[in-house]
């Protein structure tokens, strides 16, 4: 989970036009990835027809689509091909690189100097693009409650340094800038709690991306227990941004600026 002031009005429409994605007036995107490529995060596999990429026409592709803003300020359309072969950023060496395809590890964390300035970076590997990913960690949002259980002041520093988290009813979850939600869960629905514009905003979060364990990806349950249906009613109680309880809302946010300058970053169209 990370921080974005994107909105509709900031969507390039002309350059989903040119992949085909915009037609008659309406974005020809599923809900839950035009809501990822406004918090700022990569959709969900999409297959493209009859368009031209870098020059050349293709009758067909899959890519992932994200947003970042150019120099002027402005989204930009960003298209994530699937490689035929990954590069791994110079920060990690083969081995921790190896350590992220293979799923040994979920993530690592290097610390470097851009500027004069000390930064934390959170490298991950999406096996659906083969592609590493690289997060500025000081952009991640850290949640204040999950599924209305308040995290405590050391479970924020891990979740902010890309940490697994366990919660006291066994719910286990960490972010992750490779799903379209920004956070993986031993859970298949949340409700995270995260404190916006001076106060707690309740997000309702389903669908979520499993764990990664030691050699891929964790077992996931559907299961919806007491805090969770407690979290929906504080929501609603609220007026938050939870409309319907079985609706998923993702509203988490980025500013996805992190994969600029990190080796491969997506195409711009």
């Amino acid at each position: 989970m990370q921080y974005s002031n994107l909105n509709v009005r900031d969507l390039p429409v002309e350059d989903l036009r040119e992949l085909g994605l915009f037609k008659d007036g309406e974005i020809n995107l599923p809900k839950n990835d035009i809501d990822a490529l406004l918090s700022g995060m990569r959709t969900s596999l999409i297959k493209l027809n009859n368009v031209i990429h870098s020059g050349v026409e293709v009758q067909e592709m899959n890519v992932k689509l994200s947003l970042a803003k150019n120099s002027d300020g402005k989204a930009e359309l960003l298209v994530h091909p699937v490689y035929k072969q990954s590069i791994a950023p110079k920060i990690i060496s083969s081995t921790e690189a190896d350590d992220l395809i293979t799923g040994l590890k979920a993530n690592l964390i290097k610390e470097t100097v851009e500027n004069g300035q000390n930064k934390k970076l959170m490298v991950e590997y999406d096996w659906d693009t083969r592609e590493f990913i690289v997060t500025d960690t000081s952009r991640l949002r850290v949640p204040e409650m999950v599924n209305g259980i308040p995290l405590t002041p050391y479970q924020k520093e891990r979740y902010a340094n890309g940490r697994q988290i366990e919660m006291p009813d066994g719910t286990t979850f960490q972010a992750s800038s490779a799903t379209p939600d920004g956070i993986r869960s031993n859970r298949l629905a949340l409700v995270v709690s995260l404190l916006m514009d001076g106060g707690i905003s309740y997000l309702l979060l389903t669908g979520l991306k499993a764990m990664v364990g030691d050699r891929g990806l964790l077992p996931q349950k559907d299961e919806r227990n007491e805090n969770y249906h407690k979290a929906l009613q504080a929501a609603a109680a609220q007026k938050s941004t939870v409309k319907n309880p079985e609706e998923t809302t993702s509203a988490i946010s980025n500013n996805n600026e992190y994969s600029r300058g990190y080796g491969r970053s997506g195409v711009s169209r």
